[in-house]
């Protein structure tokens, strides 16, 4: 009942929202870290961030039906910005795949607190604690949760001045990749012949440093140093025996460039870059990249790589395409294929999943999202589904 009412409470706290995913730089030429506390983004939204998306919604935030939601000297921002504050909030409705009777179930994918603290400019502290991470199995006490998944994160940004690199330490997930905000997609998991499994998993974070640098404005690169303790959680097989993806306590390396040119007077926004991810006989090698036309259309990719030396190895491609039909409606298609190759076992396995949906802002801070799937495993013929997303965000 504890459990139920704090995620209540963060429920209602999710009142606003704001949005800044990769397919929205596309649409709006802003590269990640404008929008986001963190160099690479994800999490907490800044100033820029939140608002972004401050009037976008099908119910305009003047409406008489809804104003009243919407306080005239609404901010994030508190103590002359000293301090910053957000929520992401998101339930799910799905079912099962591998099971044509499976049940619809309703639940909480993240239930998330941020908060930021800058005394001066060079130095900001933020973190973040994901409630939805209590969640319980049905009728036991085991906690719903992937290898590697922590339930919070914090770290120390340092940066003196803009031309010099940006230094972050703490506890954290290392740039890699592009950051989504569905872990359902396939760049970070590898593939069974029923499923699809985590290698990274959502709020993954290790201890460790990161250095950010942007020699020019729009080519940041990020090297990091992480420990291992959350990803020597991820089991990983040769189709007969199961293995830690990391043994031992060597450092975990992180390697990520992108570049962001804008081009045709600004009216074409494009990002493409790659990330490394190794520790000893483990790597993770991620190729990605974008285009779109503002406030129009995008289209966006991913390949990754992922292996463990005499183990496995896992390749998996992302595509996606999607139409911003006015600023609160875009619908999307995205296709997606993994291979996986196990060292003793007899043959490859092979599956993919074609997704149709829409991101819906029904009012400012109120999104819709609903998917129809459809995935083609080694089971016979397809499986079709329908599922939801509720997500407030502040």
């Amino acid at each position: 009942m504890i459990k139920i009412l704090i995620v209540m409470t963060l429920f209602c706290l999710g009142a606003s929202t704001s949005l800044a995913l990769p397919q929205f730089s596309l649409l709006n030429g802003n590269r990640c870290s404008n929008c986001h506390v963190a160099p690479s983004g994800g999490g907490l939204r800044n100033d820029l961030g939140w608002y972004s998306n401050y009037d976008v919604g099908l119910i305009p935030r003047d409406s008489s039906i809804i104003s009243w939601l919407y306080p005239s000297e609404e901010s994030t921002v508190y103590f002359d910005g000293s301090l910053l504050l957000g929520t992401d909030i998101r339930i799910q409705s799905a079912r099962s795949f591998q099971d044509p009777d499976a049940k619809r179930a309703t639940f909480p994918m993240q239930a998330t607190l941020y908060a930021a603290y800058r005394p001066i400019r060079a130095f900001t502290l933020e973190g973040q604690f994901n409630a939805a991470a209590l969640r319980t199995a049905p009728n036991t006490d085991t906690r719903v949760q992937f290898p590697g998944q922590r339930m919070g994160a914090f770290s120390a940004i340092m940066q003196p001045s803009t031309s010099l690199p940006q230094v972050r330490i703490g506890f954290f997930r290392p740039s890699i990749g592009v950051r989504y905000d569905d872990h359902t997609m396939f760049p970070y998991n590898y593939v069974t012949s029923t499923s699809r499994q985590n290698i990274v998993a959502p709020d993954y974070a290790e201890w460790g440093s990161e250095l950010t640098w942007e020699s020019e404005r729009r080519l940041p690169v990020n090297l990091g140093i992480f420990g291992s303790e959350g990803l020597s959680q991820v089991r990983l097989s040769d189709g007969i025996n199961s293995f830690s993806a990391v043994q031992g306590n060597e450092a975990t390396i992180s390697a990520r460039v992108v570049a962001w040119p804008r081009l045709l007077d600004n009216k074409l926004n494009t990002y493409v870059g790659g990330s490394l991810f190794v520790n000893n006989q483990f790597s993770m090698v991620s190729a990605f990249g974008g285009a779109g036309i503002s406030d129009a259309v995008y289209l966006m990719f991913q390949l990754t790589q992922t292996s463990l030396e005499n183990v496995m190895t896992s390749t998996t491609g992302m595509t996606e395409i999607g139409w911003q039909i006015i600023p609160p409606l875009i619908i999307y298609g995205r296709y997606e294929h993994g291979i996986t190759t196990q060292e003793l076992a007899p043959s490859d396995v092979s599956i993919s999943s074609t997704v149709i949906g829409a991101q819906i802002f029904v009012m400012p801070f109120v999104e819709f999202r609903p998917e129809y799937r459809i995935w083609d495993t080694a089971l016979d013929g397809v499986s079709t589904r329908w599922a939801f997303q509720l997500h407030f965000f502040y």
